[in-house]
């Protein structure tokens, strides 16, 4: 079974301490950090894990940033998304902390946070992706089968997003 907590408003906390910790190792590389993933979103149940997303300063490749986060803990993803760097944070055996890093071009639209706003603005939205969440995480014992399962509804979520932004549908699979 996957497991899904409560939300626990401790999240925004950590988030804001994390962000601190990495805009103090990363000083001008990035320019911006938020908090993405269903920790973001009060009342949303979500895996235990501070998903936090940062804006590479222009002329910075997200991929050169593993020597400056290993310091901090964080290893690289290579095998992760083909549309940005991901870097995580583990606590033992259990990830605490997942960093997606993009291009400053790919950061306005990219699809973390365009997800994170429609359920932030959208009640109903949040409500749907929590059933689906919470049916799927007790019928799955396999995080990728798990995360896959999702996919249909965070895709469709996403482009009720983008098309009320003006933008193109996308697909929510970026690797």
């Amino acid at each position: 079974m996957i497991e899904l907590s409560g939300h626990r408003t401790a999240w925004a906390e950590a988030f804001q301490l994390e962000a601190a910790r990495l805009t103090a190792a990363l000083h001008t590389e990035v320019d911006a950090i938020e908090h993405i993933g269903s920790t973001a979103v009060p009342g949303l149940v979500a895996k235990p894990i501070i998903d936090l997303a940062a804006r590479a300063s222009d002329g910075t490749d997200p991929r050169t940033l593993g020597p400056l986060l290993v310091k901090l803990g964080y290893d690289p993803k290579p095998a992760g998304p083909t549309t940005h760097a991901v870097y995580a944070r583990s606590d033992g055996s259990r990830r605490t902390h997942l960093l997606h890093v993009f291009t400053a071009a790919d950061w306005e639209h990219c699809n973390q946070r365009l997800f994170r706003d429609k359920l932030l603005h959208d009640a109903s939205a949040v409500r749907r992706y929590q059933d689906l969440k919470l049916g799927l995480a007790a019928a799955h014992d396999d995080g990728r089968a798990y995360t896959a399962a999702k996919l249909p509804l965070i895709e469709e979520l996403l482009n009720e997003e983008r098309a009320a932004r003006g933008l193109p549908p996308t697909t929510a699979w970026d690797k």
